[in-house]
């Protein structure tokens, strides 16, 4: 064995200042090697059996592919969901929180209440996992054997989700219907369009046909558009409590876009910036938070989303395509 950068010295030094015979040095040694061996393995085999007395033993096991969403789509829309995160409890409990898929180990033994709940990237950051506040908790009891693994997308236990009854839908566009609440304001040089039926491009499912599609050339190099255009109405939103605002869409591009917030007053309207889409080729799925923005637009009456973008240099066609948009509150 090596011993790099430890200063080593005798252990019995004080051998040198009483000078000892020889055959009592040896005995004593022994003795003294030979306690402290024996103090080693009482404090181990001590430690040893406490570590599984009380509630600690040996895990059972909840594995967790993943969790859907289901919806009403006419009130609620589509189900596309990107649930990143699992937040377990146990007889309510935190047990601890999961990126999917996972096995989480459950130290208990036994029927007991299992609560999840589904999380996101909020912001579409990685590090901000968040449970959503607008998914309603999945709720089982589940006997937890020791070294078992039980499976929660089994046919046993449901692993799907949906929307909380008080959330509000306060705007939603999938683009389904030809007449949809989004539309180009100046200095935009280009309209947003539906695309064909069953275009590949669009985002096609059995209830998804058609998606909203921008395209920017060299010449048509810039786009936004907003809500309530036409109108001239905004969304009322609550502010300063704790009440979440959310916007949820389906969106890939092949060049960064943005997304803001239109802070209506009663003479001025303040565009917001919130969040930047980074280049997607596919379709991706983000819940980008408004919270912060609403709540510090103190002089605001209400709101409207707005998005925008403009043309990659060197590029031909710069393309950003948008789907399954809701403005969720409570």
């Amino acid at each position: 064995m090596e011993l790099n950068n430890i200063s080593v010295r005798p252990a019995f030094n004080i051998f040198k200042w009483h000078k000892p015979k020889t055959t009592y040095m040896i005995k004593h040694t022994v003795k003294v090697i030979y306690s402290f061996f024996l103090l080693i393995l009482l404090v181990f085999f001590s430690t040893s059996c406490r570590k599984f007395e009380g509630d600690i033993s040996v895990p059972a096991y909840l594995r967790i592919d993943s969790i859907y969403l289901n919806t009403d789509n006419q009130i609620q829309g589509s189900e596309s969901q990107k649930i990143t995160t699992a937040f377990i409890y146990v007889d309510d409990k935190a047990v601890g929180i999961y990126e999917l898929p996972t096995v989480a180990p459950i130290l208990v033994e036994g029927n007991h209440k299992v609560r999840i709940d589904a999380g996101i990237n909020m912001d579409g950051i990685k590090s901000l996992r968040v449970y959503y506040p607008f998914y309603e908790a999945i709720i089982q009891d589940i006997d937890l054997t020791p070294l078992d693994t039980v499976v929660l997308n089994a046919s046993s236990y449901s692993s799907s989700t949906g929307y909380w009854d008080n959330s509000e839908f306060v705007w939603m566009i999938d683009f389904e219907d030809p007449s949809y609440n989004l539309d180009s304001i100046q200095p935009s040089k280009i309209d947003i369009e539906r695309t064909a039926k069953d275009d590949p491009n669009a985002y096609l499912r059995y209830d998804s046909h058609y998606s909203g599609v921008l395209k920017l050339t060299s010449d048509k190099n810039y786009f936004r558009i907003s809500s309530n255009v036409n109108s001239g109405d905004g969304f009322t939103l609550v502010r300063l409590n704790n009440i979440p605002i959310f916007l949820e869409l389906n969106f890939k591009c092949n060049n960064i876009f943005s997304v803001g917030v239109f802070a209506n007053g009663l003479t001025t309207v303040e565009a917001k910036p919130v969040l930047i889409m980074n280049e997607s080729q596919e379709w991706n799925k983000i819940y980008v938070n408004l919270k912060p923005v609403v709540d510090a637009s103190i002089d605001a009456v209400n709101f409207n989303i707005y998005f925008e973008g403009g043309h990659e240099p060197g590029v031909d066609t710069t393309w950003v395509y948008l789907d399954n948009i809701k403005l969720v509150t409570r």
